[in-house]
């Protein structure tokens, strides 16, 4: 009985972690990743996750797009500068944001796909 504890134990702990975001890689030393947030009763939220790894600060200019079976349906875009080291993480200190055009269904089904169309890094100092 003890020997089923352990695996048990690491498939209830695997079960809990919450949705993982989608690596797109790294750009000029900043790692880019997204993960989709579907609360119930609300609309879908796109989280924007950026963690500089370079060994300075970084100006970062990012256009998304949003595609739904194979068209350009919305663009997003962030503006920032981020520091050594940091990450901005969704809605904690980071960027999210809510698709007008498209419903939770439609994002859910796997028909909408992101794409980092601009990516734009460059060195600078953050205040």
């Amino acid at each position: 009985m003890k020997r089923y504890l352990a695996p048990l134990a690491l498939l209830t702990l695997a079960a809990c972690t919450g949705p993982q975001y989608v690596y797109k890689g790294v750009h000029e030393g900043v790692e880019l990743s997204y993960r989709w947030k579907h609360a119930a009763g609300k609309p879908s939220e796109l989280l924007l996750k950026m963690t500089n790894t370079a060994a300075e600060d970084k100006q970062i200019d990012l256009v998304l797009d949003l595609y739904y079976q194979g068209r350009t349906v919305e663009s997003f875009e962030a503006d920032t500068c981020i520091k050594v080291g940091q990450t901005l993480n969704g809605k904690l200190n980071g960027f999210f944001f809510i698709p007008q055009r498209l419903t939770t269904e439609q994002i859910k089904s796997g028909d909408g796909k992101v794409e980092m169309t601009k990516t734009s890094i460059i060195p600078a100092v953050c205040p």
